[in-house]
C-alpha cells in the first residue's frame, strides 16, 4: 500500500493562500465594476439608440479595468465611477 503523507501548512503557505484570495476578490470585483459599465453603455443605446455614447462609456468602462488592474490601490473605483457617469448620462437621456 502507498503510503499517505500530510503535510501541515507552514506560515508561508498561509500567507501564499491569502494574497492569492485577495487577489481572486480584487479581479472579482474590478470585473464586477468593468460587467456592470458595459451594461449601463448598453442601456443606454437601447433605451435612447445613442449608440456612439454606448461606446465611448463602453471604452471608457475598458479603460478604468486597466487602471484599476495596473493600480493595486484603486482596484474598482475608476470602474465604479464610470458606472456612475453612465448611470447619471441615462438619468439625463431618459427626459
Amino acid at each position: 500500500m502507498a503510503e499517505a503523507h500530510h503535510e501541515t501548512m507552514t506560515s508561508h503557505d498561509f500567507s501564499d493562500h491569502k494574497n492569492t484570495y485577495e487577489g481572486f476578490l480584487r479581479f472579482s470585483t474590478i470585473g464586477m465594476a468593468w460587467a456592470l459599465g458595459i451594461v449601463v453603455a448598453l442601456a443606454i443605446g437601447g433605451t435612447s439608440g445613442r449608440w456612439g455614447i454606448c461606446s465611448v462609456i463602453a471604452i471608457l468602462s475598458t479603460i478604468a479595468t486597466v487602471f484599476g488592474m495596473a493600480v493595486k490601490s484603486w482596484s474598482w473605483k475608476p470602474g465604479a465611477a464610470v458606472v456612475i457617469l453612465g448611470l447619471l448620462i441615462l438619468l439625463l437621456l431618459s427626459h
